[in-house]
């Protein structure tokens, strides 16, 4: 049976907090995104779009600056990296 969690926060099937949702996060972030290269908008809209993203992106860097490396965190960065590097080549 279904019930509601008070803590606001997803857990896992190992019971664990999972204190965010990505593709919701994910999705917003998309979506400022789609806001900031949208003809509809000013520069001075724009701007501050682009300032929240990047104030998401250096918090995101010291977090994971700050964490430790885990088991199998290296093959998954250089899978992410070839992926990358896969999708630059075929927008060429």
């Amino acid at each position: 049976m279904w019930k509601p969690n008070p803590t606001g926060c997803n857990t896992t099937d190992m019971g664990f907090r999972k204190p965010m949702d990505y593709n919701s996060v994910s999705h917003q972030i998309y979506i400022a995104g789609v806001e900031l290269h949208s003809p509809y908008n000013d520069g001075y809209v724009q701007w501050e779009i682009k300032k929240d993203l990047y104030k998401l992106k250096w918090l995101l860097d010291g977090i994971l600056k700050d964490s430790p490396e885990f088991v199998g965190e290296p093959e998954f960065l250089e899978e992410q990296s070839k992926k990358q590097m896969w999708r630059s080549l075929n927008e060429v």
